[in-house]
């Protein structure tokens, strides 16, 4: 009896494991696909390459532009980059929509420009997912043709990375052609007339003081006695108040635009700050707003 017990644990443990295979594979199979659902896991920046195709340099270089491409337009747009082995049995159109929505590329907002270009290296194929705000930046024929100038002819050379950088380029130069950078949006001028306002409306109230005030004292000086005239230096604001009075109002001109020239230094300099602290990637908007526009080919 005990010489069989070795082998009768050897099946149960056998027979464990094809259980809780069956299980899984159950599991997996329950659950139906969703092009709300990426089949990926979580994206760990613009550029996702699961291939491993694109090399450190290339994919350094696509992450900064992409992100400045999201922190110039207004409002800002994201493009994600992802490269897999295959797709499965799963059409490359389906699966780069569900990748573009379950990762939530573009922002909440209503206006959230964004775009998604998803590579099948074993499979051949290609797609770029465009959202729905982008579409009249990138139409679909548009972007159709970009891939097949750009992307294409570097994939059956096998630069990959190239090809993949190449079109990006291609649509960042159409996007921006269009959406303009935020700070471009802006009314010429109208930060530093902002800024001149602020100061003049400074130096106007620095002005009133200044002329109240001498007022004031003059009328002091005219009803003190003479034995006060020491503490005055001299003259003081007396008799020669309205002659000073000129020097004093000229001085505080001066002051008053190289105030106005110090306040507008400090606050370009403090928005520069705000702009350096902005680095790193952050996780895309949350907006995965793609109703099917795009293309997509083989090569």
């Amino acid at each position: 009896m005990n010489s069989f017990l070795p082998v009768k644990l050897k099946l149960l443990i056998a027979g464990l494991i094809a259980v809780f295979s069956l299980q899984a594979a159950f599991g997996q199979a329950a659950q139906p696909w969703s092009q709300n659902t990426s089949p990926l896991p979580a994206p760990t920046g613009f550029v996702n390459d699961y291939a491993g195709v694109i090399d450190a340099a290339t994919k350094q270089q696509l992450e900064a532009k992409l992100k400045d491409l999201r922190d110039t337009t207004n409002p800002p747009v994201e493009i994600a980059v992802v490269v897999v082995d295959t797709t499965g049995e799963r059409d490359i159109f389906d699966y780069s929509l569900a990748v573009a929505r379950g990762w939530g590329i573009g922002s909440k907002e209503d206006d959230n420009p964004s775009a998604l270009l998803l590579v099948a290296i074993k499979d051949r194929k290609y797609f770029t997912q465009i959202s729905k705000d982008l579409e009249d930046e990138l139409p679909d024929g548009l972007v159709g043709s970009l891939q097949r100038q750009y992307l294409v002819p570097e994939f059956r050379k096998g630069n990959y990375g190239k090809g993949i950088s190449d079109t990006i380029d291609a649509y960042i130069a159409t996007i921006r052609k269009t959406n303009l950078p935020a700070a471009s949006r802006e009314t010429p001028g109208a930060g530093s007339t902002s800024t001149r306002s602020a100061g003049s409306g400074l130096f106007c109230c620095a002005l009133i003081i200044v002329i109240v005030l001498i007022m004031i004292l003059s009328r002091t000086k005219r009803g003190r006695s003479r034995d006060d005239d020491d503490r005055w230096g001299g003259g003081g604001f007396g008799g020669g108040g309205s002659s000073a009075l000129p020097w004093i109002i000229g001085s505080i001109i001066a002051s008053g635009g190289s105030g106005s020239s110090s306040s507008s230094s400090d606050w370009g300099s403090s928005s520069s700050d705000w702009g350096g602290s902005s680095g790193g990637w952050g996780g895309f908007g949350g907006g995965g707003d793609f109703g099917g526009g795009g293309a997509g080919g083989d090569w």
